[in-house]
């Protein structure tokens, strides 16, 4: 029996919260496996719970401090959870660690402690006019646009990656937020949408559906998005807690008190998708 496998599996299947039980027993059999920690952070990603990703990806950096996906990674999940800071500092790394951009980086003569969002774009901006048939550079720039609230050129940079990835699900759901971020709800919905065509348990990106309704003041409609969310991660505080201000807003202390009792059976019945 191998957890590790089971939980790649189980991934595939998109089967998140399977997966998760399978790959901790995977880390807890063999701490030093760097594929499983960096699985098991990917899933808790896209999940909707960045803290427990960053702790797993950090596990994985710990084992191989060039890995770029992990660093993006953790550059990503910080941007989630609003630390501004730390994403810099891992977009900065990703670049500085990136041995296609090894010579344009040390050409950069960068300053050596912490930069502005406004010189890590920059930087980025002249990356990817270097590089620009990759896909990895014009997601880091859609996401430290996102960090400067320069959503327009965060929708450019994410669009041109997407140019190469047309499959990458979670690109698709970095286009959504930024248009959300933008009041372009509508468009936001149509690239959540996208996302679940390609991977139809995406947690976070049905999460965004719901969080793309209440913003438009739909809270009605955006129940049954939150519970589907949460029928596939029953663990998520953050989704139990959108799906609550909803049920406030909507006026419906009955649906608080089964939100309250994490009743997710009675809420599943009564917002079928």
């Amino acid at each position: 029996e191998n957890p590790f496998q089971e939980g790649q599996e189980l991934f595939r299947q998109g089967l998140l919260s399977e997966a998760v039980l399978a790959l901790e027993a995977a880390v807890q059999q063999d701490a030093g496996n760097v594929e499983a920690w960096k699985l098991l952070g990917t899933v808790h990603a896209e999940n909707d719970d960045d803290q427990q990703a960053i702790g797993c990806m950090m596990r994985a950096l710990d084992g191989d401090p060039a890995d770029l996906e992990v660093i993006l990674s953790l550059g990503v999940s910080y941007t989630n959870e609003l630390d501004q800071s730390e994403a810099l500092e891992y977009m900065r790394r990703w670049l500085a660690t990136n041995p296609k951009f090894s010579e344009f980086y040390q050409s950069q003569r960068l300053p050596e402690g912490p930069m502005s969002v406004q010189q890590v774009a920059d930087v980025f901006t002249a990356a990817a006019a270097v590089h620009p048939e990759d896909a990895d550079v014009h997601a880091v720039l859609g996401v430290v646009f996102n960090l400067s609230r320069d959503f327009d050129q965060a929708v450019l940079a994410f669009t041109q990656a997407l140019k190469s990835r047309p499959q990458d699900y979670s690109l698709w759901n970095k286009l959504g937020a930024t248009k959300a971020n933008s009041h372009l709800s509508s468009e936001a919905l149509a690239a959540y949408q996208k996302a679940l065509d390609l991977k139809p348990n995406y947690v976070r990106a049905w999460s965004n559906l719901g969080i793309a309704y209440s913003n438009q003041g739909l809270y009605g409609e955006s129940l049954k998005y939150y519970v589907r969310a949460l029928t596939m991660n029953p663990r998520s505080l953050n989704i139990w807690g959108y799906l609550r201000i909803s049920c406030s807003c909507l006026g419906r202390p009955d649906l608080t008190a089964l939100v309250d009792a994490k009743d997710i059976e009675s809420l599943e019945t009564q917002f079928q998708l």
